[in-house]
């Protein structure tokens, strides 16, 4: 018939996480700016007049031309606009991954075992551990 129950215990790891914050991060677009020099050809139109000799008196603008001079009227010209168009060059593509870490970490954890103290003939204290007679320890003999 039990007199009563001793309970043994032990400690056990448990683990609590809790999130920290690393670092902070902000993502954004900066706009440069860069100066490129463009060639462009551009084309224009012109009358020549030369006059000749003997030909007669040629007037362009008010002007009397010499016999043998050369005279040049820009009829048209081609003038430039440069205009700037938007191009999608790059896409960046922007995720959020976790990762999981594998950490190990030695945590020391106690517990409790059964011992019996027996007094031997004589009176003294011996401390019987029944794990370690199990194994073929030895008994403790405390006095």
């Amino acid at each position: 018939m039990p007199h009563g129950t001793l309970e043994l215990r032990e400690e056990r790891a448990v683990v609590e996480k809790q999130r920290v914050v690393a670092g902070h991060v902000t993502v954004r677009r900066e706009r440069r700016v860069r100066v490129e020099h463009v060639q462009i050809e551009l084309a224009e139109e012109v009358l020549v007049i030369e006059t000749m000799s003997g030909t007669g008196r040629v007037m362009v603008n008010g002007v009397s031309l010499e016999p043998g001079a050369v005279q040049e009227v820009i009829l048209s010209q081609e003038q430039a606009k440069v205009v700037k168009q938007l191009y999608v060059v790059e896409d960046v593509e922007i995720t959020k991954v976790a990762h999981v870490v594998l950490q190990t970490v030695p945590v020391e954890l106690a517990y409790e075992e059964l011992v019996l103290d027996q007094q031997d003939g004589e009176g003294h204290l011996t401390a019987i551990n029944p794990l370690e007679e199990e194994s073929g320890g030895s008994t403790v003999e405390k006095s």
